[in-house]
């Protein structure tokens, strides 16, 4: 039992240390002064999830900054399947903010859902770049 909770914990921390990393990555992102409006900037825009079996759900989140000027707002996360959730703050990010759109992928979602996967995600936002498209991608395998 020790051992599955010290497993836990080092799982945990990996996690966090992972996301600390990413949202660090977004805060060195440079604004640009020049505009005036705000700017999308994600650290990343494709997220390899690898394989992942029937049952375990994946959870990540694309880190972004506010490289403009003025507040950015996500109006909205459009999803290619059901299969793919999205949170993100309703509050605007400053200029200079950084903030992120968590996404979960359910591999159970649909019983067919099986092999290699591509889920796009559609990110509607008031800035200069109204539009940005986001990837998850990996490969659902057999559970064991």
């Amino acid at each position: 039992m020790s051992k599955l909770i010290f497993l836990a914990v080092v799982f945990g921390w990996v996690c966090a240390s992972f996301a600390l990393q990413a949202q660090n990555k977004a805060e060195a992102l440079t604004q640009d002064t020049t505009l005036n409006r705000p700017q999308i900037t994600f650290v990343n825009k494709t997220y390899d999830f690898g394989k992942v079996r029937k049952g375990e759900k994946v959870l990540t989140s694309f880190y972004f900054k506010n490289t403009g000027t003025r507040p950015l707002q996500i109006l909205q996360v459009q999803t290619s399947c059901g299969c793919t959730a999205t949170n993100w703050s309703k509050e605007p990010v400053p200029p200079n903010g950084v903030s992120e759109i968590t996404v979960t992928f359910d591999p159970d979602y649909q019983e067919n859902l099986k092999g290699a996967q591509e889920k796009a995600l559609l990110v509607i936002s008031n800035g200069l770049n109204k539009e940005e498209i986001l990837v998850l991608k990996g490969e659902i395998v057999k559970a064991e």
